[in-house]
């Protein structure tokens, strides 16, 4: 749970927070979740692993999309 809305807003909240996730990269939420699952024994390898997985997916058409997206936004 992150956030706490009006019984009136949950359906917008809800929708308004898919939406977010939807519109990120599918390979590195996969990613992400994959590494989140395991034991806390392994924490030093999954962070060896998701150094890994940063550096592959910098190279991937997504990356270059996102920052072409975030060099190309008008500030102010």
């Amino acid at each position: 749970i992150y956030a706490v809305v009006e019984e009136n807003e949950l359906e917008a909240s809800v929708l308004a927070a898919a939406s977010q996730i939807a519109a990120k990269p599918p390979q590195a939420l996969k990613i992400a979740r994959d590494l989140m699952r395991g034991s806390r024994e392994d924490l030093v390898d999954r962070i060896s692993q998701e150094s890994e997985h940063f550096r592959e997916r910098l190279k991937s058409d997504e990356a270059r999309a996102a920052l072409m997206a975030f060099m190309t936004r008008k500030k102010g």
